[in-house]
C-alpha cells in the first residue's frame, strides 16, 4: 500500500530506496517511469484492440470483452495521471520545486496509484469471466471461478480504501509532512503482502485452471501444448506480481517522498499491463491464423494467375458456418433434446464446442489432425444429419 512516512519528509532530501543503497543526488527518475508506463500502455492498447477485432470478426463478443475494456480505460487514466504527476516533478531531486507543485504530484500520483489497482482488478475479473465461458461447463467449475469474483473485488477495492482512509484528513495524504494522524506505516505494507499474495495466488490458479480442465481429454499433446501456452499466460502476471510484493519494503520505507514509489508505481503499472495481455492473447489467436491463410491464399492466387492456372474459388465467409456445424451443432441440438448428461463424454464434448469457437475458430484442419475420438463422434453425427439416406438398390446403382 502507498504510504508516505511523516518523519524526514523534506522536499529535495537525499534518501535511500534500501538499505545502504544510497539515492544520487540530482536524479529525475521521472522520465524512467513514463518509458515504462506508455511502453505497457502501448502493448496493452495493442493487444486489447486486437482482441476485439477478432472476437467481432468470429462473433465472440462477450461479458469479459467489455470488462476488459473497463480495465484498458483505467489504465489509459491512470497513465495520463502519472504523466502529469511526473511534469509536476514527481521523482526529480534535481530540481526544488514549489509545495504547489510537490502537492500536485502527489495527488495525481496517488490517485493513478488507485486506478491501476482497479484497472489490474477489472484485468483479473475479465479473464475470470472468460475462463467461465471457456472452460466452466461443470458446475462445480463455475461455483469455484464465481468465488474468486467478490474475492478479487473484495481485496482489491480495501486497499484502495485504506489509501484514502490512511489518515484522519485525506488532504494530509498529499501534503509531505503534513501526516500527524495517520495509520502505522507496519498496517500498508502487513496488507500490501497480503494483497500482492492474493493476487499472485489468483494469477497462478488461473494458469493451472486451463491444466486441469482439458489434460486428462484424449487430444494429443500437441493441441495441449497450444492451449497452456495461451491459457496459462498468467504465471507472468503471477512473476509480475511477486516482484512488486517483496519490494513493498524497500520501496515504502524510504523516507524521501518524491521517490520512494517510483518503483513500486513501476511495477504496479507493469503488473496490471500484464494482466490484460495474457487475459488477450487467448482471444487473438483466430485472428492471427486468419491473416496467415489470407496470405498464403493471396500469394497462391498471384502463383495460379501467373501460370494460367485455374484458381480455386474458396470463400472465407463459410468458414466460421462449416466449422459451427460440424463441431458446435451437435453439441447444441443434444442440448435442446435434453440429452446433456454430466458424463465425461459429454463435458470433454462440451469444452471441445467452447474452444473451437473461442480459440480455434476457423481452424478446423489443426483439430482434425490432434483432437481424438469424440471429434469423429461429433462429426459422424453432422454427416447423418446431412446426407441423406439412400437404399440398398440404390448404392448398387
Amino acid at each position: 500500500m502507498l504510504h508516505v512516512h511523516n518523519q524526514d519528509s523534506h522536499v529535495g532530501h537525499n534518501h535511500t530506496l534500501s538499505p545502504g543503497a544510497e539515492m544520487p543526488s540530482g536524479t529525475n527518475y521521472g522520465p524512467e517511469l513514463l518509458i515504462s508506463v506508455w511502453t505497457m500502455m502501448a502493448f496493452s492498447i495493442l493487444v486489447v484492440a486486437s482482441r476485439m477485432a477478432s472476437n467481432y470478426k468470429f462473433g465472440n463478443l462477450q461479458l469479459s470483452d467489455v470488462i476488459i475494456l473497463l480495465a484498458l480505460t483505467l489504465l489509459l487514466i491512470a497513465a495520463v495521471l502519472f504523466n502529469v504527476a511526473v511534469n509536476h516533478g514527481y521523482g526529480n531531486t534535481s530540481t526544488a520545486p514549489s509545495h504547489r507543485s510537490v502537492t500536485a504530484s502527489f495527488r495525481y500520483s496517488t490517485i493513478g496509484y488507485a486506478i491501476v489497482i482497479l484497472a489490474a482488478t477489472a484485468g483479473r475479473l475479465a479473464m475470470i469471466m472468460y475462463m467461465m465461458a471457456l472452460l466452466a461447463a461443470r458446475t462445480w467449475d463455475r461455483m469455484v471461478l464465481w468465488t474468486l469474483v467478490p474475492l478479487q473485488v473484495i481485496v482489491n477495492v480495501v486497499s484502495v480504501v485504506l489509501l484514502f482512509a490512511q489518515c484522519s484528513r485525506v488532504q494530509d495524504i498529499f501534503q509531505p509532512g503534513a501526516q500527524e494522524q495517520c495509520m502505522s506505516l507496519d498496517v500498508q505494507i502487513d496488507y500490501g503482502y497480503f494483497q500482492g499474495a492474493f493476487n499472485s495466488a489468483s494469477d497462478l490458479f488461473l494458469a493451472v485452471f486451463p491444466i486441469y480442465i482439458f489434460w486428462r481429454f484424449n487430444w494429443t499433446l500437441r493441441i495441449k501444448l497450444v492451449l497452456i501456452s495461451l491459457l496459462s499466460l498468467g504465471v507472468v502476471a503471477m512473476a509480475a506480481s511477486l516482484v512488486k510484493t517483496l519490494e513493498y519494503p524497500t520501496i515504502l520505507k524510504s523516507t524521501n517522498p518524491r521517490i520512494n514509489r517510483v518503483p513500486l508505481l513501476r511495477w504496479m503499472f507493469i503488473e496490471a499491463g500484464i494482466v490484460l495481455i495474457t487475459a488477450s492473447v487467448p482471444c487473438i489467436r483466430p485472428l492471427v491464423i486468419h491473416w496467415v491463410r489470407k496470405y498464403i491464399r493471396k500469394k497462391q492466387t498471384q502463383h495460379h494467375q501467373m501460370h494460367g492456372e485455374p484458381v480455386a474459388n474458396q470463400s472465407t465467409e463459410n468458414f466460421a458456418a462449416d466449422w459451427k456445424m460440424s463441431w458446435i451443432m451437435p453439441y447444441v441440438r443434444q442440448r435442446g433434446q435434453g440429452q446433456a448428461s454430466c458424463s465425461s463424454e459429454e463435458h470433454e464434448r462440451q469444452i471441445l464446442a467452447n474452444i473451437t469457437t473461442q480459440i480455434f475458430a476457423g481452424d478446423r484442419e489443426f483439430l482434425d489432425r490432434h483432437v481424438g475420438g469424440i471429434v469423429r463422434k461429433v462429426e459422424v453425427v453432422v454427416v447423418a444429419d446431412e446426407i441423406p439416406l439412400t437404399t440398398r438398390r440404390d448404392s448398387g446403382m
